[in-house]
């Protein structure tokens, strides 16, 4: 009985430092098995306002929403077939109020559009935020912003590769493709991508 108190006389430093050194490797853990608890959707390509969620748009991934899980769409719940209720960009994640089973956006228009290749960013993608100039055939006119911040729905990667005039698609309202049309007679159109 004496040589054990003896021991823990001289060895209490010892044995006070190993003592915390494993309480603090079982705090941590606890702390990194604590992880995510549950599922969510999150926006994998940028979807403008109105328009149809489809799988490449969207994927699952585990999160701890916590208190707020009630307000997210968890991956149990289907959203693909639905439509945005606003513009939702890529590592959004999609709440319950980002989503609706009909259509409200009647005023979007999904407009076809001929660039030459010259006149559109390498990088553009489906998805992607872009503005867009005209250059007018008429000298004595400068070029002119036509519209802003319109998402590009789709590209024709066929015609990229051949050259010449890309087809593009973007998603406006109603009066951006007038102006859309009206600005494509009068001259050549100009794409530049948002950077994000």
């Amino acid at each position: 009985m004496i040589d054990y108190q003896k021991f823990i006389q001289r060895n209490s430093r010892r044995i006070y430092a190993s003592a915390a050194l494993v309480a603090a490797l079982f705090a941590a853990s606890i702390l990194l098995n604590s992880g995510p608890t549950g599922t969510a959707w999150i926006v994998r390509n940028s979807i403008s306002s109105g328009s149809i969620i489809s799988a490449l748009d969207v994927s699952s991934i585990k999160v701890n929403l916590a208190t707020d899980a009630g307000h997210f769409a968890s991956a149990k719940d289907v959203i693909i077939g639905q439509f945005a209720t606003r513009t939702l960009s890529a590592g959004d994640l999609i709440s319950t109020s980002d989503v609706t089973r009909t259509s409200s956006a009647s005023e979007i228009r999904y407009l076809p559009l001929g660039i030459a290749l010259n006149d559109l960013p390498i990088a553009l993608t489906a998805g992607d935020r872009a503005d867009i100039y005209v250059i007018p055939k008429q000298a004595s006119l400068g070029p002119a912003l036509v519209v802003s911040n319109v998402s590009v729905h789709q590209i024709d990667n066929k015609s990229r590769a051949l050259g010449g005039n890309i087809e593009i698609e973007v998603s406006v309202g109603i009066a951006a493709a007038m102006n859309l049309v009206d600005a494509e007679s009068q001259g050549r159109l100009v794409v530049s991508r948002h950077a994000f």
